[in-house]
């Protein structure tokens, strides 16, 4: 049997190098394309109709949004339903609050921790430089601005949807938010694990240009269906420009079928049906199949690797492909195989089946659907409507003008009245008879101090219904304890909504950080790492680095860091905490180097200055370049050290040490680190 494979081997190598091309692709798909075309537009047609007809999705997204961005005032503009004299009033609290949580929640992201797949000291060293780089790259700029709009969908359309896509242009995995309006999905799942769904479908806007780019051999195929659609696309020979330009929708199709399996007839007995479950993506437009492939994020063939037994202490080593050959060439020849060779099929694959490339984020789950039942921005839009109502008539109230009326007895008349300017104070008034008689005014209501307490009251409960009022920097008490209760209070809520959403995306993008890199990452990345004291280090990753068994982890969430951070601000504040934890806790780079710049500044100041303008880092490159020196004389055996300068002029406080002269021979012992013991320092 292993002769065989090594044979099978060595006969799939021969013909690789001969450019013999592989008839049927492991990712080829053998389904019908009117069935597939069939069954997905009735999964989306029943989806749409459930989220319309049992939860008023779509109507709720856009409300949502009108109240977010604060469009109340423009609608009823649009339909006429404000008065003129109307107050414009708007106090977008919600907008207030929803940037105000997503600070909290992006401003400290969590931390990856990449476990080793074996227990060496050489697999804890790959997986250190593992967490370095997918800690790295999931808290680059582009990936912090995933999270932060995935942070702000949520409240508004009760989802937030992340992908993963290889992207060949740079050969590395990117993540992107998709909106939830181009996102339509299994309405009979009811969690927001996408593998749970038996499909999710992508609404991709393009150019029929780019269409027929991405998918050249369907052209003839699609130009029918695109003049049916009134796109004047022209000819297969003669295309038109302007229809080339045209935007169309394609819809990209992530779906599990199940395909049976053949039968084996077994002697005396029924055959079993038996049914394989396939991770599929396929795109379309209308009816027409544009590609239909297995789920292209996964090995599904591996790679044969042998190994070699040390009898020693019975551990494999890996028999790398041009030994491999030797060693079969020999056999083949010999006709003996050496014993101990033995393969195995590896996979690169971090997850063990096929996933879908979507993140749904969540956290008003109820078990029913895979969205959120109901947002902390849905609870608080009456509240919204109720402040809004209530500002706008106090200030109603504010701006109201005197009602002034006029007799005719005073000899006024309509043309008269309608003259007047009765808001310039600078203008006066001539009437005849008695003012009191033919003159009166109307002095309008004021707003009630009730009023306002309503409209504060309002307010607060708006931040509370959001657990936002911690943060919300103001006091909500005279009572100091019961203002950290609240606080503490918030904070716990705070942590559950980050856990559940930001931590729970960031650990999902980071394993899909290791499948991708064990996936593709044939050659070397080479990742640029900050270093100590900002210095720059490069770590090269390929696919081989990432072992069997590595798992992704969290080490602390980013509310957890917050509060880490209050606690040694209070502790540094009461001097029961050293600066190295203190910089630690506050998440401060370089924590090592930080306390040992405090330390020197502390404790001699003049180094420090001297370390800081470039004259040296450590202890004798500063005594050398404080003294002006290159080299400090070595002390020989057997001799003593030299005396000291007799009488050497102090230098002022905080200034360096003055250098003797040119004429003086004594040797200069290496410069003191620590506090001056009232002699000059140096010397």
């Amino acid at each position: 049997m292993v002769e065989d494979s090594l044979n099978q081997s060595i006969d799939n190598t021969l013909k690789s190098e001969e450019g013999v091309i592989i008839e049927q692709s492991p990712l080829t798909l053998d389904l019908k394309d009117t069935e597939i075309v069939e069954t997905t537009d009735q999964w989306y047609k029943d989806s749409r109709k459930f989220f319309t007809d049992k939860y008023n999705l779509y109507d709720k997204r856009k409300r949502n949004e009108t109240y977010l961005f604060g469009r109340q005032i423009d609608n009823k503009e649009k339909n006429q339903e404000l008065k003129p004299y109307e107050v414009r009033f708007l106090d977008n609290v919600i907008y207030e609050i929803e940037g105000t949580l997503k600070a909290l929640a992006i401003s400290r992201l969590p931390d990856v921790i990449v476990s080793p797949g074996n227990d060496t000291e050489e697999s804890r060293k790959v997986a250190e430089d593992v967490t370095k780089c997918v800690d790295t790259d999931c808290k680059k700029r582009e990936n912090r601005q995933v999270l932060g709009l995935a942070f702000k969908h949520l409240p508004v359309y009760y989802t937030a949807v992340i992908k993963a896509r290889w992207n060949p242009e740079i050969k590395d995995v990117v993540f992107e938010v998709v909106h939830p309006d181009y996102i339509n999905f299994d309405h009979t799942c009811n969690t927001k694990n996408a593998d749970d769904m038996k499909w999710i479908a992508q609404t991709l806007p393009l150019s029929v240009q780019e269409c027929i780019m991405r998918f050249p051999g369907k052209r003839q195929e699609l130009f029918p269906e695109l003049i049916k659609d009134g796109i004047d696309v022209g000819t297969d020979e003669k295309p038109k420009t302007k229809g080339l330009l045209s935007e169309i929708k394609i819809r990209e199709i992530w779906f599990d079928w199940y395909k049976k399996k053949p039968s084996k007839e077994t002697e005396g007995k029924e055959p079993k049906e038996e049914w394989e479950k396939i991770s599929c993506v396929m795109w379309k437009y209308k009816d027409v199949v544009l590609k239909k492939i297995k789920n292209p994020n996964f090995d599904y063939e591996g790679e044969t690797k042998y190994f070699s037994m040390d009898p020693t202490n019975n551990a494999k080593k890996e028999i790398k492909p041009d030994e491999m050959q030797q060693i079969a060439m020999l056999s083949m020849q010999s006709g003996v195989m050496p014993e101990g060779i033995t393969s195995e099929q590896m996979f690169r694959n971090y997850f063990d089946t096929p996933r879908k490339p979507f993140f749904f984020m969540g956290y008003d789950q109820w078990g029913k659907v895979a969205i959120d039942e109901t947002s902390r921005l849905e609870q608080n839009i009456r509240n919204q409507e109720n402040l809004d109502k209530r500002g706008k008539s106090i200030t109603q109230k504010l701006m109201a003008r005197v009602k002034h009326i006029f007799s005719k007895d005073g000899g006024l008349k309509k043309e008269d009245i309608e003259q007047m300017d009765l808001d310039d104070d600078r203008q006066d008034i001539l009437i005849d008879g008695n003012v009191n008689d033919v003159h009166a005014s109307i002095i309008p209501e004021q707003p009630t101090s009730q009023e306002f307490k309503d409209l504060d009251d309002t307010r607060t409960r708006m931040y509370a219904v959001s657990h936002s009022t911690a943060i919300r920097g103001q006091m909500q008490s005279d009572v100091a304890t019961t203002n950290q209760i609240g606080r503490e209070g918030d904070f716990t809520a705070n942590d559950d909504l980050v856990n559940d959403t930001v931590t729970d995306a960031f650990e999902w993008m980071s394993q899909n950080s290791l499948h991708f890199i064990k996936l593709r990452y044939t050659e070397d990345h080479f990742k640029k790492l900050s270093g100590a004291r900002g210095k720059m280090t490069f770590i090269k990753l390929n696919r081989d680095l990432i072992e069997d068994g590595m798992e992704v982890g969290i080490k602390a969430s980013g509310t957890d860091k917050l509060k880490t951070e209050k606690t040694a601000m209070e502790m540094a504040g009461m001097k029961m905490i050293d600066p190295l934890n203190f910089y630690r806790d506050m998440g401060l780079s370089n924590p090592e180097g930080r306390t040992e710049d405090l330390m020197m500044f502390t404790a001699d100041p003049a180094s420090y200055m001297a370390k800081v303008k470039g004259l040296g880092s450590t202890a004798l490159e500063l005594s050398n370049s404080l003294n002006g020196e290159g080299n400090i004389p070595t002390q020989q055996p057997n001799q003593g050290i030299a005396s000291p300068v007799v009488n050497p002029p102090v230098p002022a406080q905080g200034q360096p040490p003055l250098v003797p002269t040119s004429s003086d021979t004594t040797a200069i012992p290496p410069l003191q680190t620590g506090p001056p013991m009232g002699s000059p320092r140096g010397l």
